[in-house]
């Protein structure tokens, strides 16, 4: 029922999609916002930038729960686990960092693509599937083991997404060209037109 949108000029908005009425802006961010998330819960909302400052902010009221810091680049995308409790992000410094939310410790952190990570995004099971800058998306365990790299673009990787009820992987690259692997074996069920 609520959307939240990033803007150039450093700030997030709140807004009530059943009546389209403004809810609240968020500041605190030193750079265009790249990516917001909310939790699973609805209680939290996430919050990324381009000068990789990442922000947590409770939702009800807008307040600021953590400011998290440890990119050394633009923060490219969020993704919180299924149970609320970790947020991932990713970023152009080529690492994807795992956050609890109880305290903002930083709990695994991985290099992930070589040149920057485009996108990440947590299965159902804990799962997480990433792309980059290295043309090739890959699946991890939460510790940051590799459990599979799926073949690699012909250009960047910018966007990917799992589809848990299939166990597929999709991603999509900078000439428009859309992918879906089985992520058991790694197979290219085919291309999305």
């Amino acid at each position: 029922r609520f959307c939240l949108s990033g803007s150039d000029d450093k700030t997030l908005r709140l807004w009530d999609v059943s009546t389209g009425q403004y809810l609240r802006t968020f500041v605190g961010h030193t750079g265009a916002v790249n990516s917001v998330a909310f939790s699973p819960d609805g209680v939290l909302l996430a919050s990324a930038d381009r000068n990789g400052g990442l922000f947590v902010w409770e939702a009800e009221n807008g307040r600021e729960y953590l400011k998290l810091g440890g990119h050394g680049g633009a923060i490219t995308d969020l993704s919180w686990r299924n149970d609320s409790n970790i947020l991932g992000s990713c970023s152009e410094d080529g690492s994807i960092k795992l956050w609890e939310m109880e305290n903002g410790g930083q709990v695994k952190s991985w290099g992930a693509h070589g040149g920057g990570v485009f996108s990440m995004e947590f299965a159902r099971d804990g799962r997480i599937l990433s792309c980059g800058r290295d043309r090739v998306t890959k699946l991890w365990d939460q510790n940051g083991g590799e459990q599979r790299a799926f073949e690699g673009f012909s250009d960047l990787a910018l966007r990917t997404s799992f589809c848990d009820e299939t166990n597929r992987a999709i991603s999509g690259d900078w000439t428009g060209e859309i992918r879906v692997w089985n992520a058991a074996d790694g197979a290219r069920i085919g291309n999305l037109v």
